[in-house]
């Protein structure tokens, strides 16, 4: 991941020209689809990526994937939770992978956060995540703990 500064895109396009294998970027690159368009335009990379905290939400996110089926390449997102996972099922050209449980081996993602009801993302023993077919991204929030844990 990011093995140069994403701010020298020249860098990248360097890069991209020594290699035989697929260069993906940017991953944390300000600038929501608009630098991932000149990094295309650039042949920066030859995969896209960006998530919803990295992009500024679920519309800029769906934007750049627009934007790179457009161009033809493919588009990985970038991280886990309801947002992304209800992005990634929505490409046209499909992502590959879905982000789960890579923060920390320490970090049990099987367990329900106090201030849910549910995980927005359970897997199954097949290793497959499937989306929530609830109202909504897949959140199902505990308000009686936000309530109780409000701070006035």
């Amino acid at each position: 991941e990011e093995p140069m500064d994403e701010q020298s895109i020249s860098s990248y396009v360097w890069l991209s020209g020594q290699l035989d294998i697929p260069v993906v970027g940017p991953e944390t690159a300000e600038g929501k689809m608009f630098t991932r368009a000149e990094w295309i335009l650039r042949n920066a990379s030859d995969i896209s990526r960006g998530g919803v905290g990295d992009l500024g939400g679920i519309t800029p996110l769906m934007k750049t994937v627009h934007l790179c089926e457009s161009f033809g390449i493919r588009m990985e997102v970038h991280g886990g939770g309801p947002g992304n996972l209800s992005v990634l099922c929505a490409m046209g050209i499909p992502g590959e992978f879905y982000e789960r449980g890579l923060l920390h081996p320490f970090i049990d993602y099987e367990e329900v956060p106090p201030y849910l009801n549910a995980l927005p993302d359970p897997m199954d023993d097949e290793g497959y995540v499937h989306i929530s077919q609830e109202p909504g991204i897949g959140w199902d929030i505990n308000f009686e703990y936000i309530e109780e844990n409000r701070v006035e």
